[in-house]
């Protein structure tokens, strides 16, 4: 009987080692791709959030003439009545407690149903005077992100709407 000539179906050690090698490898690099794609969508809905923030100061500036005033002699508002005030001051404009939070941002996810926040942002909001037209001077910031959620620094909406991220948010202005 000659053996040479009779196929064989079968794979030796050394290739099916040479498959799972690469089957390894192929899992590991989509898995790494997989995770920065995962980022930039989350980055991407934060800076979308951002614009809706912007876009619902703006119709309340709109309606009323004037930023939303918080309580003008206090400055020790906590975290909860801070968000609290700028989510109601805006659920007229299609803003709510989702646009307020970064999907990066996991601070007040991670606690005890007890002890979670009924309001929470990741977006601080400058305080302006009553003065029309002071929000829009100087190019200060309308809001900025509680911290460098993204690796680049901190996201900051503007005036004009657009969002830039910086480590030093005041340099140059």
């Amino acid at each position: 009987m000659n053996f040479r000539n009779r196929t064989i179906g079968a794979f030796s050690l050394l290739e099916l080692l040479t498959a799972i090698a690469v089957g390894v490898l192929l899992l590991t690099l989509t898995g790494a791709i997989a995770d920065t794609f995962i980022k930039r969508a989350k980055k991407a809905r934060c800076m979308s959030n951002m614009r809706t923030i912007h876009s619902g100061l703006m119709g309340y500036y709109t309606d009323h003439g004037h930023w939303p005033q918080m309580e003008e002699d206090r400055v020790d508002f906590s975290e909860e009545e801070f968000f609290g005030f700028w989510i109601k001051a805006t659920e007229p404009y299609g803003l709510s407690q989702e646009t307020w939070s970064c999907p990066m941002d996991r601070r007040n996810l991670g606690l005890p149903d007890e002890e979670k926040l009924e309001y929470y942002g990741s977006y601080v909001v400058t305080r302006f005077d009553e003065a029309p037209a002071t929000p829009f001077r100087w190019n200060q910031p309308w809001a900025m992100e509680r911290g460098d959620l993204h690796g680049n620094g901190a996201h900051i909406l503007l005036p004009d709407g657009s969002i830039t991220e910086s480590r030093n948010p005041f340099a140059g202005r």
